[in-house]
């Protein structure tokens, strides 16, 4: 998946540690359409490693890196036992995506990874409200994106090195050297952790069963999801959270969603099988947990938020499905440059004026509006969809022809119901 890299330095003097964001930096990342992840009621996270520099550094690294790797070992150790990915190789990128913890985006939207900014739009990158959040959200990332098991990221919880080429060979940078530039300073990383006694990722494995076990689990895309996150399989019940009050309740809808690459069950499973819901008060409770799961319950325009948005209902399907997670949002047109622009995950379908060549899960879009062709377990096709401050996400609509839609596939989305 292709990513933009924007790592400013800053001076010393002005290198802080990065606290939450405030009510008014909030304000701010509503008026520029900045998207971030905040935690709701419904979630838990764990706290950021609060370890110091002891002034030394280690071979192979300098002392700003040794001190982003002291601060911030403990979360990503305890995350990689949590998700299967070696610790030594995600602390490596957050020092080559973030100069070390002082770019621009970790400073100010606790963004270690460039998680979200992509070449055609780098200010696109998310934003997160704790530092604790924005690791996690790396892991996630990994997590329920489908071209990261496909390449076999989860083959390697004890191997940096392994784990590295998998990622960069799903996409994860656009850099040819990037593999040998991480590479580098994960040799750096593991010096540190000699001198420091800390467990390297293959000890970790041994000594944690859990760490090998939610490797292959995510390796399946079977893997647990973020606490408090909506997850249904294929035939059972799921606990659907409301990110308003906290509380939870059942959805039998039978649909794969959050992190199955399925575009077109996680579409009928957020969206109401019938029209006339109240746009503002009435969204799907699936689809207001997902909202709040993939950060646009707070986007800074009121429609969006409650989901009754068309652009808002397709990002929100494309991230929470795992499908795409880094897509963009808002603005049909932005939407249909993002997916032209990304033919590494999006194939375009020609539009021949049926759904001959049409598979549920489907996205077709102009400059004006966006939605999703989705076909239901009786093999009727409807479009998911939402409308701009009229309506919230059903997917009553029939197909119909028009011929200044474009439509996009994503490769290998699974979609099928």
């Amino acid at each position: 998946m292709k990513k933009f890299l924007v790592a400013i330095l800053a001076a010393l003097t002005l290198a802080a540690p990065v606290i939450a964001l405030s009510e008014a930096d909030l304000d701010k990342l509503d008026a520029i359409n900045a998207p971030y992840y905040k935690l709701t009621s419904c979630e838990s996270t764990v706290a950021a490693g609060v370890g110091s520099f002891d002034g030394t550094s280690s071979a192979g690294v300098s002392d700003l890196q040794a001190a982003f790797i002291d601060q911030y070992h403990d979360i990503a150790e305890k995350l990689s036992i949590e998700y299967g990915i070696p610790w030594e190789a995600v602390i490596a990128q957050g020092i080559l995506e973030s100069a070390s913890g002082t770019s621009h985006y970790a400073r100010t939207r606790n963004n270690f990874f460039g998680i979200g900014a992509f070449d055609s739009n780098p200010d696109n990158a998310h934003s997160y409200a704790t530092p604790a959040d924005g690791w996690r959200g790396y892991y996630e990332n990994i997590r329920v994106t489908a071209t990261y098991r496909n390449h076999g990221a989860f083959n390697h919880p004890g191997d940096p090195y392994g784990y590295i080429q998998a990622v960069k060979a799903a996409g994860y940078a656009t850099d040819p050297n990037y593999v040998a530039k991480v590479s580098s300073i994960i040799a750096g990383v593991e010096n540190r952790a000699k001198e420091k006694g800390w467990a390297s990722s293959a000890e970790l494995v041994a000594a944690h069963p859990e760490m090998a076990a939610a490797a292959a689990a995510n390796q399946a895309g079977a893997g647990a999801a973020h606490p408090g996150a909506s997850t249904a399989s294929s035939s059972a019940t799921a606990e659907i959270c409301d990110p308003e009050t906290g509380n939870t309740s059942s959805s039998s809808s039978g649909a794969a969603v959050q992190g199955s690459g399925n575009v077109n069950a996680t579409a009928i499973t957020l969206s109401w099988p019938e029209l006339g819901h109240d746009p503002f008060n009435d969204p799907k409770p699936e689809y207001r947990s997902a909202l709040a799961a993939v950060g646009l319950n707070r986007y800074g325009e009121v429609c969006v938020e409650h989901g009754n948005s068309c652009d808002a209902f397709v990002a929100t399907v494309v991230r929470y499905s795992g499908a795409d997670p880094n897509m963009v949002c808002c603005g049909p047109g932005n939407m249909l440059n993002y997916m032209a622009s990304h033919p590494e995950i999006y194939q375009e379908i020609p539009n021949i004026g049926s759904t001959a060549n049409m598979q549920g899960g489907d996205i077709r879009v102009n400059g004006q509006h966006i939605e999703i062709y989705v076909t239901l377990p009786n093999g009727q096709g409807r479009i998911a969809s939402a409308s701009h401050c009229d309506r919230t996400a059903d997917h009553a609509g029939n197909y119909y022809v028009d011929s200044s839609y474009r439509i996009f596939r994503v490769k290998g989305g699974g979609n099928v119901y």
